[in-house]
């Protein structure tokens, strides 16, 4: 790959200046400590993803179960966006921005929907009490 390709690439996925950063921390010529740090965030990072995909799908699961209609509609938009996040492949900031603000909604919603769903069953939990 040519090094303005590799450039364009990196651009693309990480803050150069910090990038810069990482890379004056290795030694002359062994880039050890950049890799490790950078390859180390990506596993974690993959493995957090993963998670939360494991746990979105089983709190949808469970919601559907359970009648929540709300708690299952927010965990679907999620779904939905984080799909067409991923078919796409490549995409501008601004959409990018957007489709991360659709899911900070969702999650916002989400809450709203746990909240909800505590003050109800509360109040019907205390009035057969």
């Amino acid at each position: 790959m040519e090094k303005n390709e590799l450039n364009i690439k990196l651009k693309g996925v990480l803050d150069m200046t910090v990038f810069s950063q990482l890379l004056e921390m290795d030694e002359e010529e062994d880039r050890k400590s950049s890799s490790t740090a950078l390859y180390g965030f990506i596993e974690r990072g993959k493995e957090k993803v993963d998670y939360m995909e494991i746990a979105l799908e089983s709190l949808q699961q469970s919601a559907v179960v359970l009648g929540f209609r709300k708690f299952h509609k927010s965990c679907e938009n999620i779904r939905q966006v984080g799909a067409t996040m991923s078919i796409h492949g490549e995409v501008t900031e601004a959409i990018e921005m957007f489709r991360l603000s659709l899911i900070n909604k969702e999650i916002g919603n989400l809450n709203d929907s746990l909240r909800s769903a505590r003050t109800a069953i509360n109040s019907f939990y205390m009035d057969t009490s």
